[in-house]
């Protein structure tokens, strides 16, 4: 039986988690909704798909799925009309809230939620990082909107969302300093909400025990730092190269690009392409593998660098925006883009064998601070919200 309209709880996401598209954003809404529902809370989610596109949805959802109109041919980052989505998801998201339903939106398509009068607290919940011309922006500005749309029309929706929202969040001190100096957020109407884990990651626990290979995850994409992590694998010596081949689990449009520099540098027999996993299979890789290589030039949050680290597995990243936050004093951070400080910090990390004291440790650490079920209660007390009054929710952390 689908639960009554209103909703306690309505989050909107562009995408799914399940969509061909898809990415840290999609699974962190994902596990927020799950939270939230099984805490009790009658949760809808309102993502986006052409109308031609299937998404199948697993059976066992714990919240309510509507489907809102994407506006464009293909769903994509570049989509040029998908400025537009806030009006889809405006007639969506309308009828399922009342007085008192939370509404957190999560990116460019939240722009037009304001407009949802009966309503209660509207949350801005940003998941990106935000490009440089963007910085320091008068929004008070009429010239302002119009240079940024003909520039970028997507970052108008974004300062709209942003800017009329009751409270704006980030998952990082760093990410949220940096949508405050873009879209001239008050600290007033800002706070941090650091992203949880799933589960699975705590569940299977990383040892020692001779493991082979080094795993890169996630989208294949240069702002992901596939192709460094590609160079600098490449740079090792060649008996360091067969002993502990590079595995991409993922894709992108870096994959064709990949391949090729494999191939010609005479190393496609230690590059292997894996393809999307899924979430059990993924937590196999990580822990099967000798250490993790995520050489991002840019995260908002970095769930790739927690997911990670929080099975005790070795890691080595960037210094990149929010990493360090999340990584805190594990793993190894090397300059972003430093190709060099990459191959050197994998030939030494390699051979390196870690006591189960440490690993205990590291995995202690981020089990104790990320988890889904104390974002959610952050998001319901960040509002004030009636829905999270009936458990004493206590005040934000951090």
């Amino acid at each position: 039986m689908k639960p009554t309209v209103p909703f306690d709880v309505v989050i909107t996401c562009n995408y799914s988690p399940w969509s061909r598209y898809k990415g840290g954003a999609q699974k962190s809404v994902h596990m927020l909704a799950s939270a939230m529902a099984e805490a009790g809370k009658n949760v809808c989610v309102v993502f986006s798909k052409v109308p031609w596109e299937t998404v199948p949805l697993p059976a066992d959802l714990p919240y309510q799925v509507r489907w809102a109109f994407f506006i464009a041919v293909r769903p994509s980052v570049s989509s040029p009309l998908r400025f537009l989505n806030g009006l889809p998801f405006l007639a969506k998201v309308r009828p399922l809230c009342g007085p008192d339903t939370l509404l957190i939106g999560n990116g460019d398509e939240a722009c037009l939620l304001h407009r949802i009068r009966a309503r209660g607290p509207l949350v801005f919940s940003s998941r990106n990082t935000y490009d440089d011309f963007l910085m320091g922006c008068d929004w008070t500005r009429l010239s302002t909107w119009l240079r940024i749309f003909f520039k970028e029309p997507r970052y108008v929706a974004v300062a709209l969302a942003a800017r009329r929202a009751d409270v704006s969040t980030c998952t990082s001190a760093f990410s949220l300093e940096q949508l405050r100096t873009c879209f001239g957020i008050p600290a007033s109407r800002a706070a941090v909400i650091p992203n949880g884990l799933d589960p699975l990651f705590f569940a299977t626990v990383f040892r020692e025990a001779g493991q082979k290979g080094v795993l890169f995850f996630g989208r294949l994409a240069a702002n992901k730092g596939a192709l460094h992590a590609l160079e600098a694998f490449l740079r090792l010596p060649p008996e360091l190269r067969r002993a502990h081949p590079l595995i991409f689990a993922g894709d992108g449009p870096l994959r064709e690009r990949l391949e090729k520099t494999a191939l010609d540098a005479g190393a496609h027999k230690e590059v292997v392409f894996s393809g999307w996993l899924s979430g059990p299979q993924l937590v196999k890789a990580i822990t099967a593998c000798r250490l993790v290589l995520l050489p991002s030039l840019e995260e908002s949050f970095g769930n790739a660098i927690l997911e990670t680290l929080a099975t005790g597995q070795n890691l080595i990243s960037t210094t990149a925006c929010a990493i360090p936050e999340v990584a805190g004093d594990y793993g190894t951070l090397v300059a972003a883009g430093d190709i060099a400080a990459l191959a050197e910090a994998l030939a030494r990390e390699l051979p390196r064998i870690r006591t189960d004291a440490e690993i205990e440790a590291q995995r202690r650490y981020f089990r104790d601070r990320f988890s889904w079920r104390t974002s959610g209660r952050q998001y319901l007390a960040l509002t004030g919200h009636p829905a999270g009054k009936p458990q004493n929710v206590p005040a934000p952390q951090g």
